[in-house]
């Protein structure tokens, strides 16, 4: 039995590995049109991604709830006022279902300065997201170049940022 159970592991390891391999950010193939939405801003108003058009953007979903989400945040906090008067316009979509009021408070106490919308699970399914923090990098034609669930470090950002221009 002891047998059987180290030969499973041993071809599930070995169909797992290629899909482990390490891939560079340039080498990654656009991964289809972002679909696009409209979404109110927690700061009022809304943020439509059709205008948002010649500029790369970062999508980040997230939820309050996720201690993850907590460490990602002031990553693309920092590189958003750094580098806001740019091309970039990085996108908090918030999955929350508390109150928009709610988590707006959360963010302020945070001291996040980057915009943050509300979102749903229904835009989160379309976007291929399977847990949060999740990041999708759109570069400016609307193709999405990257999917990532976990956290990023500012030099992976940098370099996937890099990689479309």
């Amino acid at each position: 039995m002891r047998r059987l159970a180290f030969a499973l592991l041993g071809v599930v390891l070995f169909l797992a590995l290629p899909g482990c391999e390490a891939k560079d950010a340039a080498d990654v193939a656009a991964l289809g049109p972002a679909p696009a939405f409209k979404l109110p801003l927690l700061s009022g108003g809304e943020v439509e991604l059709e205008k948002l058009r010649g500029k790369t953007v970062i999508l980040d979903f997230w939820a309050t709830w996720c201690p993850p989400c907590e460490v990602q945040m002031p990553i693309l906090d920092e590189v958003w006022r750094d580098r806001k008067d740019g091309d970039l316009m990085i996108l908090g979509v918030s999955i929350d279902t508390d109150p928009p009021a709610t988590v707006a408070r959360w963010i302020d106490e945070r001291g996040f300065s980057y915009p943050i919308a509300s979102g749903d699970q229904a835009l989160a399914v379309e976007y291929g997201i399977l847990g949060f923090p999740s990041l999708v990098v759109i570069d400016p034609s609307g193709q999405i170049q990257a999917r990532h669930t976990g956290v990023w470090s500012r030099e992976e950002i940098e370099d996937h940022l890099e990689a479309i221009r």
